[in-house]
C-alpha cells in the first residue's frame, strides 16, 4: 500500500494535474486508492485477461494442460494451471490460476484432491474436458500414481487426455546420474566450493573479478535450473586458470581463514583427476544443453521434441561408441593445459563398465502411428501402416461432433493417401519436408484434409515440458515474500496473472466499464 501510494506521488510530481486535483478536491471515501479498490481493480484486470485466453483456447478447441503445485513464503500449498492450446499457427502456453488446493479433511495433499481442484477448474472456466487431450505433469507419485493419482483422477473425466511426461525433467534425471560417478560427484561438489567461496566475500569476489577483467563471472550450480548448471560448468572450466590465480593470490593473505581455506581448494582443484572429469562433464553438457532450453520453450510439439531427442542420444551413443578416440581429443586438451598450469599428469583411475542404457522412447502404438502424420513420416508409409492409423484416428479419439466417428474407413484412409501424395510429390521436386506439426497445420487444407488437420492440431496441442509451470512459481516467490506472507489469495492470483502476461494488451477503459459496473460508485465513471 505504501508502494502504491508513492508511485502516486512520484506520478503527480511527473507532471499530471489530474490526478492530484482528483486527490487533493474529492472527498475521502471516492479517492479510489484503498486496499479494497486496489483488489476489486486487479480483479478486473485478472478477469479481462482469463477471458482473453478462454477465448482463443475455445477457438483453438483442442488443449491440454500443465499443473504443478508448490508451498509459497507463508507455507500455503499453490497450483499453478497451464492451458496450452495453438493459436494460428503458434503453440501457446499461458496461466489461467494460480489457486489453493481445498483440504477440508487430509492435512497434506493427495493426487485426488488435486486432479479434482483442476476438474474443479476447468468446470468453473466452461472448458469442456472432452477436447483435453493431454495432461502434462512432472513424475512425482502424487500426480502419476495409477490408483490415486492426479492424472489418473482428471482422466476419468477428461476421456481424451493422454498423459504427457516432462521430458526435461527426464533429461535432467539422466544428467543427474553422473554423480554416481565418483570422481564426476566429487569434482562438482568441488565446484560447488568454490563458486561459494567466492560469493560469500565481497573481497574474495572483487579479487576474482579482477582477474576474469570482464569475462563471464562464475554461477552457482542451481539445484533445479539444470540450464544454469550447463552454464555453470562451461564457464568454470573456461575460467579455470583465473581461478587458479584469483586462489593463490587469496592463499597468500594474511588472513588466516581466507587463506588457508584458499589453500586447500587450490590444492584439490590442481589436480589430474579434477581436470579431466570437469573438462570429461564440460564435453558430455555441450551436448546436452541445447537439447535442455528447447525442451523448455513452448514453440516445439512432441514429434519435434522427439527429433531433438532423438539426435542427441545418437550423439551420446556414438561418442560412447568411438570414446578411445573422443577421449584423446579431450586428453590432448587436458595434457595441454596442465602443462600451463604444472599439474602433473597421471594415469586417472579406471572405474568399472557402465550398466545403466539410456531411456529410449516410448514404444506405444498409438503415440508411433500418431506421428506418421507428419510429412516427414507420411511419405514413407506403406499401405498397412495407413490402416493401422486409420484404426488409431477413428478409436484413438471420441469427440461429440467430430467426423472422425462419422465417416467410413475407407473415406480417411483415401485423406490420408491423398495426404501422402501431396507430400511425397514435393519431396520429389524439391528434396525437403516439414517436419513438424506445428508448421504442417498451415499447409494442410481443412478442405482437403479436414480429420488430418484435426489431429495435428491434437499433436500440436500434446505438451513436453511443465517448465511453464515452474517459471510461474518465480513469479510467485516475487510477489509473495516475508515481508509480504499475508497477502490475499485474490490479490495474489491477480498479480501473478499481470505479471506473467504483461504483454497483453488490457485497455484501461475496460477495466474501468467492469470496476464501474459491479456495485454503486461515489462517484459516476460510466456516462
Amino acid at each position: 500500500m505504501g508502494n502504491f501510494r508513492e508511485l502516486l506521488k512520484y506520478r503527480i510530481l511527473g507532471g499530471d494535474s489530474t490526478l492530484e486535483n482528483h486527490l487533493t478536491t474529492t472527498h475521502s471515501k471516492a479517492t479510489y486508492i484503498s486496499p479494497v479498490v486496489q483488489n476489486e481493480l486487479i480483479d478486473c484486470c485478472k478477469q479481462i485477461i482469463t477471458q482473453q485466453i478462454l477465448h482463443e483456447v475455445k477457438e483453438s478447441k483442442y488443449y491440454s494442460i500443465l499443473f504443478d503445485e508448490t508451498t509459497d513464503m507463508s507455507h500455503v500449498s499453490q497450483m499453478s494451471l497451464i492451458l496450452r492450446y495453438v493459436k494460428k499457427v503458434d503453440s501457446n502456453e499461458h496461466n489461467i490460476q494460480d489457486t489453493t488446493p481445498k483440504t477440508v479433511i487430509e492435512p497434506k495433499l493427495t493426487g485426488e484432491i488435486l486432479g479434482n481442484t483442476v476438474l474443479k477448474v476447468l468446470k468453473h472456466f466452461s472448458l469442456d474436458p472432452q477436447y483435453c487431450v493431454g495432461v502434462g505433469t512432472d513424475g512425482c507419485s502424487v500426480m502419476v500414481s495409477s490408483i490415486k493419482g492426479a492424472i489418473k483422477t482428471i482422466q476419468s473425466v477428461a476421456k481424451n487426455a493422454a498423459r504427457c511426461s516432462c521430458a526435461n525433467h527426464a533429461l535432467n534425471l539422466a544428467i543427474s546420474k553422473s554423480s554416481t560417478v565418483q570422481s564426476i560427484r566429487n569434482s562438482v561438489g568441488l565446484v560447488k566450493e568454490i563458486v561459494s567461496f567466492f560469493n560469500m566475500s565481497a573481497k574474495r569476489n572483487f579479487v576474482l573479478k579482477s582477474v576474469l577483467n570482464g569475462k563471464p563471472h562464475l554461477k552457482s550450480l542451481c539445484e533445479t535450473r539444470w540450464t544454469d548448471r550447463h552454464d555453470s560448468i562451461a564457464i568454470f572450466k573456461c575460467s579455470m586458470s583465473d581461478i587458479i590465480e584469483a586462489l593463490t593470490n587469496i592463499s597468500e593473505w594474511n588472513e588466516l581463514d581466507s587463506s588457508s581455506k584458499a589453500k586447500t581448494l587450490l590444492t584439490a582443484m590442481c589436480t589430474c583427476e579434477f581436470i579431466i572429469s570437469i573438462n570429461a562433464l564440460s564435453n558430455i553438457l555441450s551436448v546436452t544443453a541445447p537439447i535442455s532450453r528447447i525442451l523448455q520453450g513452448i514453440d516445439n510439439d512432441v514429434l519435434a521434441a522427439f527429433e531433438c531427442i532423438k539426435n542427441v542420444v545418437t550423439i551420446l551413443e556414438n561418442m560412447r561408441t568411438n570414446c578411445d578416440t573422443v577421449f584423446k581429443q579431450i586428453f590432448e586438451e587436458i595434457c595441454s593445459l596442465m602443462k600451463n598450469f604444472e599439474i602433473e599428469v597421471k594415469t586417472p583411475r579406471l572405474s568399472k563398465r557402465q550398466t545403466q542404457r539410456s531411456n529410449h522412447p516410448s514404444e506405444n502404438t498409438e503415440d508411433f502411428y500418431r506421428s506418421q502424420l507428419i510429412p516427414k513420416f507420411i511419405v514413407d508409409v506403406n499401405d498397412e501402416k495407413i490402416d493401422s492409423i486409420v484404426s488409431i484416428m477413428k478409436n484413438g479419439y471420441k469427440f461429440d461432433d467430430d467426423l472422425l466417428e462419422l465417416l467410413e474407413e475407407s473415406q480417411l484412409k483415401s485423406e490420408i493417401q491423398l495426404w501422402k501424395e501431396k507430400w511425397k510429390t514435393i519431396k520429389n521436386e524439391s528434396g525437403e519436408v516439414i517436419k513438424d506439426a506445428l508448421t504442417a497445420i498451415d499447409q494442410c487444407s481443412g478442405i482437403l484434409y479436414p480429420n488430418i488437420k484435426k489431429m495435428l492440431y491434437i499433436i500440436a496441442c500434446l505438451p513436453i515440458t511443465v517448465a511453464s509451470a515452474e517459471r510461474s512459481f518465480s513469479t510467485l516467490r516475487r510477489l509473495k515474500t516475508w515481508l509480504r506472507s499475508n497477502m490475499g489469495q485474490d490479490r495474489l492470483v491477480g498479480l501473478a496473472l499481470l505479471n506473467i502476461h504483461r504483454n497483453r494488451d488490457i485497455k484501461i477503459d475496460e477495466v474501468i466499464d467492469m470496476f464501474a459496473a459491479t456495485k454503486k460508485r461515489n462517484i459516476d465513471l460510466i456516462i
